[in-house]
């Protein structure tokens, strides 16, 4: 923990907490993409300064993932989409600064809470994923998308028809398992598929250009509410308030979240899907405005407690839990540092530095960039809208050409807005899409994976316990969305 006390590492957190918060915010540059141009700089770092950095950006990004979604309802990244309509709706209706600050504290505790629990419980939690198999991740994915269907406070079957566009949407390319290429249309951009981000930026970003463009007039949300006086109230205090008062609320989206965070391959997106979209299940049929809090805490908490808690199954396994972590084990190989049980004995100093990184980085930078990036998100939102939504449309061709340098992709961000727009006119949610898109690869590689093992026995999905258990509870979400449909209609 040396390397974190000295000037060089309080630097790397600071410049790291910086350029995370600049990047999570500007839609099409996410934290991952953040954290993998920051490998060649990393790679002249002693690690016990080149991994706080990277975990300082991480953090930071994925809360300024929130900023996008508040100013022009873009998320930055596809956790923020979990949540978007209602951060937009509280930023709007209870001001900017409110909004990012339940979203900056929410995630704070939330990776407190993820923190611990890293410390802790790395060994046992790491007990349980080792018998995690395909089966298992089949129906994680097969859950997350059960939830994702009664999130939606309109129609379930609209809501599954959207979820199915994302999933067609996600078979476009290389099979994953069999390597068989489908819809590309003998255009070699398609074999690669398409990308999430890129569709995300056109489905919120785009679609809002041209619902603009349409109507002729500024969209009708409810007028911004000025914050002239009392920001740090409106950015600290009453959101710390709320989180005290729905602390039960915080602790189970953060558990939430770090059950689904440990778990290789799933993240931070994952995790406050479920949180999120389970919370809109419990309060469907309430007051929108009352339950608008409710739901951005559960996806905050949830999204960066899954953030450290990803880290288990790298530290513990060598096994990522997300993509930032696969990037975070190259820079472990390239120092020569192998990760597995061995390396809490052979290199304790450096897991001590990540532990109080994780704990700096949400009791300090978190709080103190995010405080940063909502003053500006709350003075660019009183720009005019035709000013603004200039400003929108070269965003989101800058964001989807950054990606991959790409003019296809911004045709392919087009192209999302489009079917954004007409999917709007019929009253389909959008975030249903991104859902269908971020768990489709997932649910489709190890179902094959999983059938190609049982010789296409069908009953082996559950024989195992656990896959018995995640079926199980896949039925009762069923079974609760059904109720909570009927019973918000009878209303």
């Amino acid at each position: 923990m040396t390397g974190l006390l000295t000037w060089e590492g309080v630097l790397a957190l600071m410049l790291g907490g910086l350029y995370g918060s600049m990047f999570g915010a500007i839609p099409g540059l996410t934290a991952t993409l953040a954290v993998a141009l920051f490998i060649p700089i990393a790679f002249f770092l002693d690690p016990a300064i080149a991994l706080p950095a990277i975990i300082a950006i991480s953090s930071v990004a994925i809360y300024a993932g929130d900023v996008g979604s508040t100013i022009a309802k873009i998320p930055g990244t596809p956790a923020s989409a979990a949540y978007l309509e209602e951060l937009f709706s509280l930023a709007r209706r209870r001001g900017t600064l409110f909004g990012l600050g339940l979203s900056a504290m929410g995630s704070a505790v939330g990776g407190i809470i993820g923190t611990l629990l890293l410390i802790g419980g790395a060994a046992g939690v790491v007990t349980i994923a080792k018998q995690f198999s395909s089966f298992e991740y089949f129906w994680i994915a097969v859950l997350g998308l059960t939830a994702g269907i009664f999130a939606s406070r309109g129609s379930p079957l609209k809501s599954l028809a959207s979820l199915l566009l994302g999933l067609l949407f996600a078979t476009v390319g290389v099979d994953p398992t069999l390597g068989f290429p489908r819809f590309h249309f003998d255009s070699p951009d398609l074999l690669g598929g398409l990308n999430y981000i890129v569709a995300m930026i056109g489905l919120f970003g785009f679609s809002e250009v041209l619902e603009y463009a349409y109507q002729s007039q500024s969209p009708k949300e409810p007028p911004v509410q000025t914050e002239e006086h009392g920001r740090s109230r409106l950015f600290f205090l009453q959101p710390l308030r709320l989180i005290f008062k729905r602390k039960l609320l915080v602790l189970r989206s953060s558990l939430v979240g770090v059950l689904v965070g440990f778990l290789p391959g799933a993240g931070a997106d994952i995790g406050a899907w479920v949180s999120s979209s389970l919370q809109k299940m419990r309060q469907r049929g309430t007051n929108q405005e009352d339950g608008e809090e409710d739901v951005v805490l559960s996806g905050t908490s949830s999204n960066n407690a899954a953030v450290a808690s990803a880290w288990i199954p790298a530290l513990s396994l060598g096994l990522p839990g997300d993509t930032i972590t696969a990037i975070v084990l190259g820079v472990f190989l390239m120092k020569g540092i192998t990760p597995g049980p061995l390396l809490f004995e052979q290199q304790p100093g450096l897991i001590y530095s990540l532990y109080a990184t994780f704990l700096i980085a949400n009791l300090v930078l978190l709080p103190f960039y995010g405080f940063l990036t909502a003053r500006l998100a709350a003075r660019l939102v009183r720009i005019k809208f035709p000013i603004l939504m200039t400003a929108i449309s070269m965003i989101c061709i800058v964001g989807a050409y950054t990606i991959n340098n790409s003019l296809f992709d911004v045709w392919v961000m087009v192209a999302m807005g489009l079917i954004a727009f007409i999917l709007r006119r019929g009253g389909f949610p959008l975030a249903q899409v991104v859902l269908g898109m971020v768990l489709g690869p997932i649910l489709e590689q190890n179902f094959m994976v999983s059938a190609i093992k049982s010789r296409w026995e069908m009953w082996s999905f559950f024989d195992r316990p656990i896959a018995i258990a995640l079926a199980v509870l896949t039925i009762a979400i069923i079974i609760m969305g059904v109720r909570a449909h009927r019973r918000a209609r009878a209303l």
